[in-house]
């Protein structure tokens, strides 16, 4: 038999008798078949049962202060964000606010009509108190 020959019977042949052995010595030691063994397992493991749970989360007190826009704002962004958090943002001119305001509405889902998000960017504006800075935008650190 030539070098080549030996070579390719040792590459196929090694991995067939390993495979037949396996084979044989699984068929040896596990004789259940897939459904035996299943049913087996399900004597061992007790059954899981889900049931549905209601939560009833509390209620925050803290709103928007009043002004023109309040009720947009206590009826839209607490749902998902706390008036604390919405309320110490950094300071952002009209314009930036309609875009924070308009990715909450595309990216997540935020139910504000397109109607009203300029009402709520002038308002959230107006109860900040604070110039924003010139130069690079406080939302994306670019300039306008």
């Amino acid at each position: 038999m030539n070098v080549k020959r030996a070579r390719i019977v040792l590459f196929w042949g090694i991995p067939v008798l390993l495979g037949a052995l396996v084979a044989i010595t699984g068929a040896r030691f596990l004789r259940d078949s897939a459904s035996d063994q299943a049913q087996r397992q399900a004597k061992l493991v007790p059954p899981v049962h889900f049931t549905a749970v209601s939560v009833t989360l509390p209620g925050g007190s803290a709103s928007f202060p009043p002004g023109k826009g309040s009720e947009i704002a206590n009826a839209n962004c607490v749902m998902c964000h706390s008036t604390g958090m919405v309320l110490h943002q950094p300071p952002l001119t009209v314009g930036e606010w309609a875009v924070e305001i308009n990715k909450m509405r595309n990216a997540f889902g935020a139910p504000l009509p397109a109607d009203q998000v300029e009402a709520l960017a002038q308002y959230l504006r107006s109860i900040d108190g604070r110039e924003p800075t010139k130069g690079p935008s406080a939302v994306d650190k670019q300039a306008s």
